[in-house]
């Protein structure tokens, strides 16, 4: 007889309702979880994903309450511990990272003080201590500048950057159970991979077990063991990760070809873009963006893709004339308008409109819809009597009910507020949008949706986008081609096709890499070779004097590191960054017939 091994966390016959209506939220939920395990959580928005990773801490919603059951810590109760009890094992045994840094994250700290709290509070150390430990959980999480940025308040942070602090916060105590809910909905590719690898290595060697609560098929595939699918709170399937996605259909991915693009198709030019930020207090300044050009045609959609601080969001803002350049030009609908003043530049704002990341951010909470719309609709349509209809014309074509007019923003999903931002962007019949992470806070399948919606919209009303975007796979389907950034540079430029499935510079191939499929049986930690970068992404404020990749690539030679690279055409149709493409291609090749012999 064998001894019987205690899984690390274990939930019995949990139930939960509705405080109001006593409507089940979770139906007698059981599993296990074992030591070293990484399990998935999945299922559609409001199945109970929260619900579960919250009562795994002795936590609920304030709508809900816990009718019955028991969640099983180290064989603990943490239901029938008291408050100071439960206390003493959040953040120590068992840790939680949610969705919302934002609402996480306490407004007035810095985020140094807010990692180092943690961390005393479960270990008796120095003050000293405590900041570096908060500046070595930085450096693991990829942040450039860990000893400035213990400083930073959350809201000087990106949204990907808060998020992964959120991450540093919940690993800096080492849990023995970490539990998170869609962990990686704010981070670009890279540092999603970056953070999967290692929560997957730290699992391996350290024997600390994982709950993800994601929606995300490739998390699921490749990096879980064992995959919880929920429907309406309850259990529909409970399998390992390969018996699951033998059972699911898989979705391809499409990409739309690209034909040549004449220079009079063209609505946008951009030559040379080039914006620097001055930093307080120093004569150093942060290269946000450094020799962009770019070309956008008449109703193309062109995908600008690279990791957080990569200057996407900046060329977005420029764009729009909302910063001011350093250098450079940029030509609208043949109209050089690099110099127009504000007030100039008034009367061509409607023929350019942006939609952004997050649209909470983006209506008047105090508002409700028609007011938002109407005031946009009045601004921009000369006749003021007719923007009901209007706004009811437009509400129909991006498939919203008529009803939410009379709603507050907070009483809407993401994907709903999302799909008035776009409705709003509409509004004055533009020629070009940017579109700033469209996707990124909205569940996948309001993201299909909306992906089916703006390519719908760009055909009917022919217009053109900059899709910025840090999701590959939304960027794979939408876009006709693809300009991939590092460090505020293109380093690629080419059909979508061609940079999905046969990149060449070495930037572009390591991003692409870092893209997780939805293939069980190819997953990313068993692969014997991924394409990689080395070392970390260099600080904006010291930038290396050749290419800005060189001490991380792989294909680096002399020159590289002290020769600046220039974006040139390899063919008609692909630009690259890089001297040493003949050599990657020349390697390619080789190797391409070295399978075949």
């Amino acid at each position: 007889m064998t001894d019987r091994i205690e899984p690390a966390l274990e939930i019995q016959n949990l139930t939960a309702v509705h405080k109001k209506t006593r409507k089940e939220v979770l139906s007698s939920i059981n599993f296990k979880l074992d030591k070293g395990e990484i399990l998935g959580i999945t299922g559609k928005s409001g199945s109970g994903k929260s619900t579960i990773a919250l009562s795994a801490l002795g936590l609920m919603h304030q709508s809900c309450v816990i009718n019955s059951g028991k969640v099983l810590l180290k064989n603990k109760d943490i239901m029938s511990l008291s408050e100071n009890a439960i206390e003493a094992i959040r953040g120590k045994e068992i840790a939680l990272v949610v969705q919302n840094p934002r609402g996480a994250l306490h407004p007035m700290y810095s985020v140094g003080h807010q990692i180092a709290r943690v961390w005393r509070k479960h270990n008796k150390t120095s003050a000293i201590n405590q900041m570096q430990k908060a500046e070595e959980m930085l450096n693991i999480m990829g942040i450039n500048d860990a000893k400035r940025r213990l400083n930073s308040l959350p809201h000087e942070l990106s949204g990907g950057m808060a998020q992964r602090v959120l991450i540093a916060l919940a690993l800096s105590t080492q849990p023995d159970v970490l539990i998170a809910d869609e962990p990686t909905s704010g981070l670009d590719v890279t540092v999603q991979a970056q953070f999967l690898d290692t929560l997957w290595k730290t699992c391996q060697s350290s024997g600390v077990s994982v709950i993800i609560c994601t929606q995300e098929l490739g998390i699921l595939s490749n990096y879980c063991d064992r995959v919880l699918e929920l429907e309406a709170g309850s259990i529909k399937r409970d399998e390992s990760v390969k018996q699951y996605f033998t059972s699911i259909v898989q979705h391809e991915r499409t990409n739309v070809l690209q034909a040549k693009l004449k220079k009079s198709d063209y609505i946008y030019e951009i030559k040379n873009l080039r914006k620097t930020f001055s930093i307080k207090g120093s004569k150093k300044v942060v290269q946000a963006v450094e020799d962009f050009s770019l070309n956008i045609g008449k109703n193309e959609i062109v995908g600008l893709v690279g990791e957080s601080g990569s200057g996407k969001s900046t060329v977005g803002r420029c764009l729009l004339k909302l910063l001011s350049l350093d250098s450079g030009s940029l030509t609208l609908n043949k109209q050089n308008i690099t110099y127009l003043s504000n007030q100039n530049f008034r009367l061509l704002r409607k023929s350019i409109q942006i939609v952004q990341q997050d649209p909470h951010d983006c209506f008047d909470p105090r508002w409700k819809i028609s007011k938002s719309l109407k005031q946009s609709f009045n601004h921009y349509q000369d006749n003021t009597g007719k923007n009901t209809q209007g706004i009811l014309d437009l509400l129909r074509k991006v498939e919203v009910n008529p009803s939410v007019l009379d709603k507050y923003p907070s009483e809407l999903s993401a994907g709903i507020l999302q799909r008035l931002s776009i409705t709003r962007s509409l509004i004055p019949s533009p020629d070009f949008i940017v579109l700033d992470e469209p996707t990124s806070l909205v569940s996948p399948q309001d993201r299909d949706s909306i992906l089916k919606l703006l390519k719908s919209l760009s055909n009917e009303f022919k217009i053109s986008y900059l899709f910025i975007s840090h999701d590959l796979a939304s960027v794979s389907k939408i876009c006709d081609r693809v300009a991939v950034m590092y460090l505020g540079q293109i380093v690629e430029v080419s059909s979508t096709e061609n940079i999905f499935n046969h990149p060449l510079h070495p930037y572009s191939r390591a991003l692409i890499a870092a893209e997780l499929n939805q293939d069980p049986y190819n997953r990313r930690v068993d692969a014997i070779t991924i394409d990689k970068l080395a070392g970390e992404i260099p600080s904006p404020v010291d930038l290396p004097n050749g290419c800005y990749l060189s001490k991380r690539c792989t294909y680096a030679v002399d020159n590289c590191h002290n020769e600046k690279q220039k974006l040139t055409f390899h063919t008609d149709s692909r630009q690259t960054r890089c001297n040493q493409i003949k050599r990657i291609i020349n390697e390619e090749r080789s190797k391409n017939n070295a399978k075949r012999i």
